[in-house]
């Protein structure tokens, strides 16, 4: 019985670990970006290839850290990752929304502090 007990522990223990936010939960490779503008349904994003006009539906999905979110959690300056549908013209439908995604080209964490 303290076996089972045991394993039945270690396994709630994975699988909380595999719930954790990641980005690899979420199908196909993000758009990732800094918003630089919301309007009504829309944001604009921008990315380390230019600017990307996003489409916000009633399906789109927001994520704050592990939190559930929602649209009012836009704001201009946040680093986003969205998964979605490209458009012919460029646009992006979102299907989820990552806000305070870090950047891929960042170094966040690992400042090295100014020589004086």
């Amino acid at each position: 019985m303290k076996h089972l007990a045991t394993v039945l522990l270690l396994l709630s223990l994975a699988l909380g670990s595999m719930l954790a936010h990641d980005k690899s939960l979420h199908k196909g490779k993000p758009t990732e970006g800094t918003i630089t503008q919301v309007t009504g349904d829309r944001i604009e994003l921008k990315t380390a290839t230019g600017s990307v006009n996003v489409a916000l539906t009633s399906k789109t999905k927001f994520e704050h850290g592990k939190q559930t979110a929602d649209r009012s959690h836009l704001k201009v300056g946040q680093r986003v990752s969205v998964f979605g549908t490209k458009l012919p013209n460029g646009e992006l439908v979102a299907r989820e929304v990552l806000i305070g995604a870090p950047s891929t080209g960042d170094h966040a964490g690992h400042d090295t502090p100014r020589k004086k």
